[in-house]
C-alpha cells in the first residue's frame, strides 16, 4: 500500500540536526582517550538544534518551546551564559556564517527568520515563506537559503542586507532539508513529498530537478568530490548525485535513514538509521559494500555530528537518553549518557568538546575529549585584500575580495613545526615561502593542506578569493526586483497606518455607471505608482503590518477594483507577504499580491502580459435571482442571513478578457459582513451552485463585534457565497458520545444522516464515504463528470465516472489527499481502518498548512500503546502525527487498534477536530 504521511514527521526523532563539520585527521589509533565526565547546562524549553561558531567559541541553541535561543561561550576556563535571545515562534533550525558572525534561526510557526548579530546580539527579523523548516549558509557568497515546508519554496536572504526580497525559488513538494556546495555555488533541496531534489544555481537562480528515493529527508555535500548524498526515509537507501557529471546512483542503508554527514578528510559517508538502530558507513569509491555499525545500547538514533580532528562520530539516541561515540578508524563504539531525549549534537573542534541538546530535559550535555596532534598553521597572509575572518589557527574557512586589477596574489602559509608537510592546491610548498596564484574573474578557491610530522594528523584550510569584474556593481546598489526606479515613489493617496498603508481617492481613478439590469456599479482603477509606493512603505514591517487597505464606499451593488498586473510581479519578488484588503460595506476581499497561480495565468496571455489589468469584483445578488436562491434554501430548512455575494477575478488585456477562477491549492480569504449577531454553531458560509442552487459548506470563521458578524471565508476559487443558518438533530444521538460534534457538522451541511431523523453513528464508514466527507469539509469542488470520463475515472482502475463518489475521489487525488494502493486501485467500498484514516488525515493537515512544528516525537507518542507493533510501517508516522495533533487518540488509554474499522461517529469527530485545528470553523 502506498499511503504517504505528513512530511513534518518523516524525520523520526530528529527535529533539525545542525551538523558541525570541522577540520579533521586521518583515521589513527592515537585517539583512544575516553570522554571525560560530562556536565549539564540549563537551556530553554525544548532545545532542538545547536550551532557552534568555531571562530568565537560561542554555542547557539534553539529552544522550540520557549521561542528563544540560548547563547553560551565556551573556553578552556569553562562555559558561561552570554544571553537568552527572544526569536520567532517555534525556532526549528539554526545555522551561522562564521565569516560575518551572523546567526540565522528559522521560526517554523511565525514564518520568518531571526538574524542575530554575534558581536552585539542585536536581532532583526526577515520574512520567509510558509513554515521555514531548514536552512543553510553559503559563507562564500554570504547568502542564506531557507527551505519553506509549507509553501514549497526556498527563500534566499542576502546576508549583507538581511533582505529576503532578492529571490524566492519554487522547488518541489515539502522541502525538508537544504545543503550548499560553496565551491560550485549550488544549493540542494530535499523535497520529501515529491521524492526529488531541487538543484539551485546560486549564480543564476535557475533550477534542476533530480529524482531521489522515497521520502528524501536529509542530505549532505562531500567537500572532497562535490557529490551529494540524500537519505531516503521510506525506501531505506541513499541517492548519490555525482558532483561532476550529475549522474545518479543508489546505495542501500538501514531502516528509516534520517541523518547523513560526510567526513571532510576521509570522505566516508555516515548515515543514521533510526528504524534499525544503526549507522551505515559508505565508501565514496565503493557504494556496493557498506559497513553497518550498531549503535549498541543506543535506541532511536537521530542527530549526527563528526569531529574530523579526532575522527570520531557522535550519534544522539533519542529513546535511550545517550550518545553513541563511533571511532572512525576501527569502528569501535562507546556510550555516553545524556539528558532526556537527546535530539541534536554538535562539535567544537577548537576545544574538542561535544554538545548535546536534550529535547525534553531542557538542557545540554557537554563533555571534552583528547585532542589530536597539532597540524595547524601558525599564520596565513596574502599580498592583497583582507582575510575574513582574521586568521586563527583553528579556523579553517576564509574569504576575501580583490579588485579587477589584481590578476594574481601571493599566499604565504607558515606552519608551527618546520618538519610539517605543506601543500597548496595539491602542490608541495615551503613554510613561509610565498606562492603566486593567478586569479580569474569570479570565485577562486585555494586549498591548503597541512600534515604533521607523524604523517597521521591532517588539517585543511580553504581560502576563497573573489576577483571583481571590470564593471562589478557596488555593494551599495539596493535596487529590488519588481520596482522600476523611473516610477514616482511619492504619489498622493498613500498614508501609513499601524497595520500597513491606506489608499485614498488620489491613488485611483474612480468611475460609476448604471448597468442595463439597473444595478449601479463603481470601478476603482488603482495607479501603479501608488501601489509601488505602498509596497515601499511596508518594506521591513512585521507580517501583520503589510496590509494595503482600500476602502470602497457607497451602496453600489457591483464593486470592481482594477490592479495593474505588474504589481503582482513586484509583490511576488519584493513583498511576498503583502495583502491588498478591499473593504466594502457588506464584503471584504483579502487579495495576496504574492499570488503565483495568478501570475502563471497572466503569463499565458503572451509577452506583454504585464500590461494587463486584474479586476476583482464583489457583486451583491439582488431581485428575483436572490429571492429564488433564498426560497430554494428555505425549502430545505435553511435560512440565508445577510446578502448573497459573488466574487470574481477577471483579467483584461486590450480588448480581450478572461475569467480566473482556479486558485490551485491556495486558500484566498473573502469576508461577508452581516449586520446582526449569529451563532457559529448553527451557521456557516456556503457556496451556491449557480446552475442548481445547491448549497455546499465552505470553511469559515465567525467574528462578532458591536452587533456585526464578520464571516471569513476560505476557499480556492471564485463563486457565489452566502451565510446559511440551520439546526439539525437526530433521534438516535440523544445519548451518544458524538452527539454535539455530529449536530455541529450536520448544521454546517458537512454530514448527513442515513435518514432525516437517524444518523447511525456506529455504522462502519467506507473509504469512499470518508474521502467524500473530507472533500466537502475542505470546501473542494468535486471533479465534474462528462462524456469523456464516464468510464474509468482518473487514476484509479476501480473508480468509474458513474460512481456517486467519483468526483470526490478525483478531487482528493488531485489535492494529494489520497494515493490509493500499489495495484492502482482505490477500493472505495472497503471499510476504512483507523490507520488508513490517520494517513488521509495527515495529508489533510499538510494541505491545510497545519503540520506539527516539532518532528521528534514518534517513539514517545507510540510508546504508551501496547499494540504499537501492530501499526503498519507505512502508517506509523501518520498515526504519531495525528495523536500529537490531538485529532485522533487510542480506543483505550493503552491501545490504538490500528486495523479496527472506523465508524461514522469517529469520522465526524476527526473531521471536526481537523476543521477547528486549522481555523476553518469556530
Amino acid at each position: 500500500m502506498k499511503l504517504r504521511t505528513n512530511s513534518w514527521l518523516y524525520r523520526i526523532g530528529v527535529g533539525i540536526i545542525v551538523i558541525a563539520l570541522f577540520t579533521g585527521v586521518i583515521p589513527s589509533p592515537i585517539f583512544l582517550n575516553i570522554a571525560k565526565a560530562s556536565s549539564t547546562i540549563q537551556a530553554g524549553k525544548g532545545p532542538h538544534a545547536i550551532a557552534v561558531n568555531p571562530v568565537t567559541g560561542r554555542i547557539y541553541m534553539a529552544n522550540a518551546f520557549s521561542d528563544n535561543v540560548t547563547v553560551l561561550e565556551d573556553s578552556e576556563e569553562g562555559m558561561s551564559l552570554i544571553a537568552t535571545i527572544e526569536v520567532g515562534t517555534t525556532p526549528n533550525a539554526i545555522a551561522l556564517n562564521p565569516v560575518t558572525n551572523k546567526i540565522y534561526v528559522a521560526n517554523a510557526d511565525s514564518h520568518n527568520v531571526t538574524v542575530i548579530d554575534g558581536a552585539t546580539n542585536h536581532v532583526s527579523t526577515v520574512e520567509a515563506g510558509q513554515t521555514p523548516f531548514a536552512l543553510a549558509v553559503n559563507a562564500t557568497t554570504n547568502k542564506v537559503y531557507i527551505a519553506n515546508l509549507g509553501s514549497n519554496t526556498v527563500t534566499v536572504i542576502d546576508g549583507a542586507t538581511n533582505s529576503s526580497q532578492t529571490e524566492t525559488v519554487l522547488v518541489g513538494e515539502s522541502p525538508f532539508a537544504v545543503a550548499v556546495n560553496e565551491a560550485t555555488n549550488k544549493i540542494y533541496v530535499a523535497n520529501v513529498d515529491s521524492d526529488n531534489v531541487t538543484v539551485i544555481d546560486g549564480s543564476t537562480g535557475t533550477t534542476l530537478t533530480v529524482p531521489a528515493g522515497t521520502g528524501p529527508n536529509a542530505l549532505a555535500v562531500s567537500p572532497i568530490t562535490g557529490s551529494v548524498y540524500v537519505a531516503n526515509f521510506f525506501s531505506n537507501n541513499v541517492t548519490v548525485i555525482d558532483g561532476t557529471t550529475g549522474g545518479i546512483s543508489t546505495a542501500e542503508v538501514g531502516i528509516a535513514p534520517v541523518s547523513v554527514a560526510i567526513h571532510g578528510v576521509t570522505g566516508s559517508v555516515y548515515v543514521v538509521n533510526t528504524g534499525s538502530n544503526n549507522v551505515t558507513i559508505l565508501d565514496r569509491e565503493d557504494l556496493n559494500h557498506p559497513i553497518t555499525v550498531s549503535t549498541g545500547q543506543g535506541s532511536g538514533p537521530t542527530g549526527l555530528a563528526i569531529n574530523e580532528h579526532t575522527n570520531r562520530v557522535y550519534i544522539a539516541n533519542y529513546d535511550s537518553n545517550s550518545v553513541t561515540v563511533l571511532d572512525g578508524s576501527n569502528h569501535e563504539i562507546s556510550t555516553v549518557s545524556a539528558g532526556e531525549n537527546p535530539v541534536a549534537v554538535a562539535v567544537n573542534s577548537k576545544l574538542n568538546k561535544i554538545y548535546v541538546a536534550n529535547f525534553n530535559g531542557d538542557n545540554m550535555t557537554v563533555w571534552a575529549e583528547g585532542r589530536a596532534l597539532d597540524a595547524d598553521l601558525s599564520s596565513l597572509t596574502v599580498s592583497e585584500g583582507t582575510l575574513s575572518p582574521a586568521f586563527a589557527p583553528e579556523v579553517s574557512v576564509y574569504a576575501m575580495n580583490v579588485g579587477y586589477s589584481a590578476s594574481s596574489i601571493s599566499v604565504t602559509a607558515v606552519t608551527y613545526n618546520p618538519l610539517t608537510t605543506l601543500m597548496i592546491n595539491d602542490q608541495p610548498q615551503g613554510s613561509g615561502v610565498p606562492l603566486r596564484v593567478d586569479l580569474r574573474v569570479g570565485s577562486n578557491i585555494i586549498n591548503i593542506t597541512v600534515m604533521a610530522e607523524d604523517g597521521l594528523s591532517i588539517r585543511r584550510y580553504t581560502l576563497t578569493v573573489t576577483r571583481n569584474g571590470p564593471s562589478a556593481p557596488t555593494p551599495n546598489d539596493k535596487s529590488e526586483p519588481g520596482f522600476n526606479p523611473t516610477e514616482s515613489l511619492d504619489p498622493a493617496g498613500v498614508t501609513e497606518e499601524s497595520d500597513g498603508v491606506l489608499l485614498g481617492s488620489d491613488a485611483a481613478t474612480v468611475t460609476t455607471q448604471t448597468k442595463a439590469n439597473g444595478k449601479t456599479a463603481v470601478e476603482v482603477l488603482l495607479r501603479t505608482d501608488s501601489l509601488m509606493k505602498a509596497l515601499e512603505v511596508i518594506k521591513g514591517k512585521q507580517l501583520n503590518a503589510q496590509t494595503i487597505r482600500l476602502p470602497v464606499s457607497g451602496t453600489d451593488a457591483i464593486r470592481t477594483v482594477g490592479i495593474p498586473a505588474k504589481v503582482f510581479v513586484a509583490g511576488k519578488t519584493a513583498r511576498p507577504n503583502a495583502v491588498l484588503l478591499i473593504e466594502a460595506m457588506n464584503a471584504v476581499y483579502n487579495l495576496p499580491l504574492n499570488f503565483p497561480e495568478l501570475v502563471s495565468f497572466l503569463q499565458l496571455l503572451g509577452d506583454d502580459w504585464e500590461d494587463a489589468i486584474v479586476y476583482v469584483t464583489m457583486e451583491t445578488i439582488t431581485g428575483a435571482a436572490a429571492e429564488q436562491i433564498r426560497g430554494q434554501a428555505l425549502a430545505e430548512g435553511i435560512t440565508l442571513a445577510g446578502d448573497i455575494l459573488e466574487f470574481t477575478i477577471m483579467v483584461k488585456k486590450g480588448g480581450s478578457e478572461q475569467l480566473f477562477s482556479d486558485f490551485g491549492n491556495k486558500y484566498i480569504t473573502r469576508s461577508l459582513v452581516i449586520h446582526d449577531l449569529l451563532d457559529p454553531a448553527q451557521a456557516t458560509a456556503v457556496r451556491i451552485d449557480p446552475l442548481t442552487g445547491k448549497l455546499s459548506f465552505v470553511p469559515s470563521l465567525f467574528k462578532m463585534n458591536n452587533g456585526i458578524t464578520k464571516v471569513n471565508i476560505f476557499r480556492t476559487g471564485s463563486s457565489l457565497y452566502a451565510v446559511a443558518q440551520s439546526k439539525k438533530t437526530f433521534a438516535d444521538l440523544q445519548q451518544h458520545w458524538s452527539r454535539a460534534d455530529v449536530e455541529l457538522l450536520a448544521s454546517k451541511l458537512i454530514v448527513q444522516g442515513t435518514s432525516d431523523s437517524t444518523f447511525a453513528p456506529e455504522l462502519k464508514i467506507t473509504r469512499a464515504q470518508f474521502v467524500s466527507l473530507i472533500v466537502r469539509a475542505l470546501g473542494l469542488e468535486e471533479v465534474l463528470l462528462n462524456e469523456e470520463n464516464s468510464g474509468n475515472f482518473g487514476k484509479f482502475t476501480d473508480v468509474r465516472g458513474s460512481d456517486w463518489f467519483a468526483g470526490a475521489v478525483e478531487a482528493a487525488e488531485k489535492a494529494q489527499l489520497v494515493s490509493g494502493f500499489e495495484d492502482g486501485t482505490f477500493r472505495p467500498n472497503e471499510t476504512i481502518t483507523r490507520e488508513q484514516m490517520a494517513v488521509v488525515v495527515s495529508h489533510v493537515l499538510t494541505y491545510a498548512g497545519q503540520q506539527a512544528a516539532v518532528a521528534d516525537k514518534l517513539n514517545p507518542l507510540l510508546t504508551g500503546y501496547e499494540d504499537k507493533a501492530a501499526i503498519s510501517s507505512w502508517a506509523r508516522v501518520a498515526v504519531a502525527q495525528v495523536i500529537n495533533s490531538g485529532i485522533m487518540t487510542g480506543l483505550t488509554d493503552s491501545t490504538f487498534v490500528p486495523q479496527s474499522m472506523a465508524t461514522r461517529a469517529q469520522a465526524v469527530v476527526v473531521i471536526k477536530r481537523i476543521l477547528q485545528g486549522a481555523g476553518y470553523i469556530n
